[in-house]
């Protein structure tokens, strides 16, 4: 009696150890080799584990459960380059109280698993599995009648097993699923009214490759349920968009770029047209959403630059009311700040004019030919993008040489570029404004100095930067940029003129000097998309 006793207190002893060694696994290391015909994925562990495991159609994977363990391995995402395998995770379990580690594969392809000496063997053939011939599961919805449903404070899961008794549904309902529902649906499609009642109850249905319905909270996620979606942008960049979306992806979500055919990285263009993101439904609806609001048409903006130099004259205002500038003093407005216009940066006037009041204005003037274009260059951009026009007015300056030995005077010309440049970088607004950077740089001949025979020109330049609002219909001006002129005019008595030292005595110089404007009108245009 006594010894069976004493065994019976022992097999308690060992099966006590044994629950405890078990309660000690742990999975310390996990390592991908190939071999001849094969690729071995190895799981050591502390102990000898308990594991269940099954293999996931779409996404293709070998999923093994390691129950009652803990995780010691240092990376929970392993990347592989030996097909079929593409990364390992390792990851704790919840279900199992465990560790589950998921071989991720390209395409399925004959495994087999072993569990010896402490170590998970998983081996992986090389080829692939011809795809199954199955026939797709029916849907369950097809064919049946509307759903009419009245319940008041009501259990949502008595409320889905009584539909799924009432409509011959396979349905699935998790644990976790806990919330009192009222509902009044009147003929409503089956499926539509079944996941709003579920949406209702904070959960969602995931539908198997069998075709059976499973209810689960929406934050729960099985595995499986994680879905691939292809996006084709046609007017952003990949890098952009995935930076937005990141916010709406689940945990287990991700998006990469990816390339058109022929805009490869390394190709003769860079530009990424295709999003792939991989995450739960849910999350993917969103996505899509997000996508839909910033893959829209980019506006372009047509910029119009009319150069004009006009005769300096108080009366010619051109419409344009510039006396308020003078409040405004001459500091620099700061970038990125809309100023209330017209003003003064800089020693620069800008100011605005409705687009008919301008044509009026320049066929007034050119009709006394008090005006004339120096250019009218155009260009195109997209929002946001800057644009960039310019122009040069060459001015002929006479240069004079003496020489030493003989004392006569010669006379050359020589000519020198007088640059104007405009940056342009328009937006269009939301209601249909458009908000332009203007950057000017001006160079004009404001003067001359020296001698009669050596006249040289007084450059000033001007650079100014602000940004200002106007409608489609309106030109921005920009003035304030006042030239100097001298003309010479030199009569002589022939022969007599031409006497050195003595001819000046037969000469007559007149001298008319004259002002004038020169002024930058910019139009913008909006061009719309759908031409």
């Amino acid at each position: 009696m006594n010894n069976k006793t004493t065994v019976f207190l022992t097999v308690i002893l060992v099966l006590g150890v044994m629950g405890i060694a078990q309660a000690q696994v742990a999975v310390k290391d996990v390592a991908i080799d190939k071999l001849l015909g094969e690729v071995r994925v190895t799981v050591a562990c502390s102990g000898t584990p308990n594991i269940s495991s099954f293999v996931s159609q779409e996404p293709p994977a070998v999923v093994v459960d390691v129950m009652d363990a803990v995780s010691q391995v240092a990376q929970e995402r392993i990347s592989s380059s030996y097909y079929p395998v593409s990364v390992v995770t390792v990851k704790p379990s919840d279900a199992t109280n465990g560790v589950r580690i998921t071989v991720m594969l390209r395409e399925l392809v004959k495994y087999r698993i072993s569990n010896e000496n402490n170590i998970i063997t998983i081996s992986l053939g090389t080829q692939p599995l011809p795809p199954p011939t199955a026939p797709a599961p029916e849907d369950q919805f097809s064919g049946k009648p509307p759903l009419t449903l009245l319940v008041q404070d009501a259990e949502v899961t008595s409320v889905l097993r009584m539909l799924a008794r009432q409509f011959d549904l396979n349905l699935m309902i998790t644990q976790d699923v806990k919330s009192i529902v009222s509902v009044r649906l009147n003929e409503v499609p089956l499926r539509a009214g079944l996941e709003a009642l579920v949406k209702a109850a904070g959960c969602n249905i995931v539908e198997d490759r069998s075709g059976v319905l499973i209810v689960k909270p929406v934050k729960k996620e099985m595995y499986g349920e994680v879905q691939t979606r292809v996006f084709e942008l046609d007017y952003v960049e990949a890098p952009d968009v995935i930076k937005v979306i990141k916010k709406a992806l689940s945990p287990a979500g991700d998006a990469v770029e990816g390339y058109r055919r022929g805009g490869t990285k390394g190709g003769g263009t860079e530009r990424s047209g295709i999003l792939v993101v991989s995450d739960v439904p849910e999350a993917l609806d969103e996505v899509a959403k997000i996508i839909a609001q910033l893959d829209r048409p980019v506006p372009q903006i047509a910029i119009e630059a009319k150069f004009i130099e006009t005769t300096h004259s108080y009366e010619d205002r051109w419409g344009i009311d510039w006396t308020p500038v003078a409040s405004f003093g001459t500091e620099l407005p700061k970038i990125g700040e809309e100023v209330a216009i017209p003003v003064i940066v800089k020693e620069m006037l800008f100011g605005k004019i409705s687009f008919a009041k301008f044509t009026a204005a320049l066929e007034v003037l050119s009709s006394r030919g008090r005006s004339r274009v120096l250019a009218n260059p155009r260009t195109l951009t997209l929002d946001n993008q800057p644009a960039s026009v310019s122009m040069g007015l060459d001015v002929p300056i006479r240069e004079v040489h003496k020489d030493p030995n003989t004392g006569e005077i010669t006379y050359t010309w020589k000519t020198r570029s007088i640059p104007i440049q405009l940056e342009v970088t328009p937006h269009v607004t939301s209601d249909g404004m458009i908000t332009m950077y203007v950057k000017p740089s001006v160079q004009a001949i404001t003067g001359w100095v020296g001698s009669a025979d050596d006249r040289q020109p007084i450059v000033a330049k001007r650079e100014a930067e602000t940004q200002v609002k106007v409608a489609e219909d309106e030109v921005v001006v920009i003035g304030g940029l006042v030239r100097d002129e001298e003309t010479r005019t030199v009569g002589k008595i022939p022969l007599l003129g031409d006497i050195p030292i003595l001819g000046h005595l037969f000469k007559k110089t007149a001298i008319e000097r004259s002002k004038s404007d020169l002024m930058i009108f910019i139009i913008p245009h909006i061009i719309n998309p759908e031409g």
